[in-house]
């Protein structure tokens, strides 16, 4: 506990400048440069690492040392952005911050926009952590192959979902520009893309699972149940992953908050969560249950955004954020 509360404290620290950053990248990937957040991720989490050497195992600082790290490498984050901002070649300069004054009218349209999709994360989240408690009366082995399943799983998904976020900013674009059709046009092109690279990637990720857990030092019992549950999400993830999310960010970015924030709650709650629960400890199904229950909740999110998109409700929810209705 004394060890969290550390740690705890110095990233709490950091969320501030998580905000700035992710303020000043969205504003570079508006302009259709998503290069530069990019760099500068990469290069932050590069200072991460390299400062949990040092830290750690120079100045023997333990779990504070990666904690300041963690610190260090988000002010590099924010304050790099909005150096890049500063420059005059930008479309958009951002300088002379004591001179900004808010509009009120657009912080309600952002506000609309954002807090949905605010408490929809804060939810998962919280979704996580019951999860998390379920596993960990499954034993020690149940959670060492829940954990590395949780990071293959999340590697498979990290390409598609950088498809996401692009897609929000060109729908954002055509939407603005009253191009509803083309918006339509990219939703259905990217969730193709998507599902290739979800595909791809999950296949790579299931070849290199064996030699992960090897290298990891995990037991074999572990490293066999975490082997076949990988090979069980190999199959599934490409068959409802995508449409549970990509065209989700299309209507999260058309300003149809509302509708993906309350179906993503409940069926999360339902599926990912409660019948999560129950199979692992009702039904006995161990650490599969926590993905059958995330199965689940993904097909039925996939579903109800399906119908969604297809009815074109959405481009009309988006249209009456724009007027500032509620």
């Amino acid at each position: 506990m004394e060890a969290s509360e550390t740690y705890f404290f110095y990233t709490s620290l950091s969320f501030p400048f998580i905000a700035l950053y992710g303020a000043g990248a969205s504003i570079l990937r508006a302009q259709a440069d998503s290069k530069r957040p990019m760099l500068i991720s990469v290069v932050s989490n590069c200072l991460n690492v390299g400062g949990n050497a040092v830290l750690i195992w120079g100045f023997r600082m333990g779990v504070a040392g990666a904690a300041v790290s963690t610190l260090i490498s988000r002010i590099f984050c924010a304050l790099t952005v909005y150096a890049v901002l500063r420059r005059q070649d930008r479309k958009i300069v951002i300088r002379d911050y004591w001179k900004i004054r808010p509009k009120w009218t657009l912080i309600r349209k952002v506000l609309r926009i954002g807090i949905p999709s605010g408490i929809e994360n804060s939810m998962f989240q919280f979704g996580k952590l019951a999860i998390q408690s379920t596993v960990s009366t499954l034993g020690t082995v149940a959670i060492a192959a829940q954990a590395m399943t949780n990071i293959l799983e999340g590697l498979s998904g990290v390409t598609a979902m950088g498809i996401g976020i692009g897609l929000m900013t060109v729908v954002g674009q055509c939407i603005g520009a009253g191009r509803e059709d083309e918006a339509v046009y990219y939703i259905k092109k990217l969730s193709l893309t998507a599902e290739a690279v979800v595909t791809v990637s999950c296949l790579v990720v299931f070849a290199l699972t064996k030699p992960v857990t090897v290298l990891g030092g995990m037991e074999a019992e572990s490293a066999a149940l975490c082997f076949t549950m990988v090979a069980v999400i190999t199959v599934v993830k490409p068959l409802a992953w995508t449409m549970c999310f990509i065209p989700a960010d299309g209507m999260r970015a058309a300003g149809d908050v509302r509708f993906t924030m309350v179906v993503s709650c409940v069926s999360m709650w339902l599926c990912r969560v409660s019948l999560s629960m129950f199979l692992c400890r009702v039904m006995g199904f161990g650490p599969m249950g926590v993905w059958i229950g995330m199965f689940a909740d993904w097909t039925v999110r996939g579903i109800a955004f399906g119908l969604r998109f297809r009815s074109r409700k959405w481009l009309a929810a988006g249209a009456l954020v724009d007027r500032g209705n509620p």
